[in-house]
């Protein structure tokens, strides 16, 4: 019986480096795991921070572009491109304030409904379709009261 017992003990033994074993792989996976998703998010960080960086550039050359600057090859076809695309954003802003009856502040460019005498941003007095630009009060006008005795 005691040859059973120290087989049995041994068996137990050996099952439990195994399950050592199996834990420390787990472990080490899991360690591995964790690493590797920080290593993803601080790579995507960077590559964000570096699109950051090519979109200021393209904006600075673009705006040297609006300035006068020349550009040409495929530079200057790209900046013609953007033009092309900037005008196009504008007539879907048109299309889509005609579709939602609003109109945008002369002051600060909000959209605003139609039925708006003032802008919900800025306060603006706004000029609708049945408000002529002349109709607008003069802030500056005075008015003469006449009293009855």
């Amino acid at each position: 019986m005691s040859t059973f017992f120290d087989d049995l003990k041994g068996k137990l033994f050996q099952a439990k480096e195994g399950a050592g074993k199996i834990a420390k792989i787990a472990l080490d996976k899991t360690t591995n795991a964790v690493d590797i998703t920080k290593l993803n998010f601080a790579k995507g960080e960077a590559e964000s921070k570096v699109n950051k960086l090519y979109a200021k550039i393209g904006e600075t050359i673009y705006e040297r572009y609006k300035n006068g600057e020349e550009f040409d090859g495929v530079i200057g076809e790209d900046l013609i491109e953007i033009d092309r695309f900037k005008a196009e954003v504008e007539d879907l802003k048109a299309q889509i304030a005609a579709l939602k009856s609003t109109a945008p502040c002369p002051e600060c460019g909000q959209q605003n409904d139609k039925s708006s005498e003032y802008c919900s941003k800025c306060g603006a007095k706004l000029i609708t379709d049945d408000t002529e630009p002349d109709d607008v009060e003069d802030e500056d006008a005075t008015v003469d009261v006449a009293s009855e005795e």
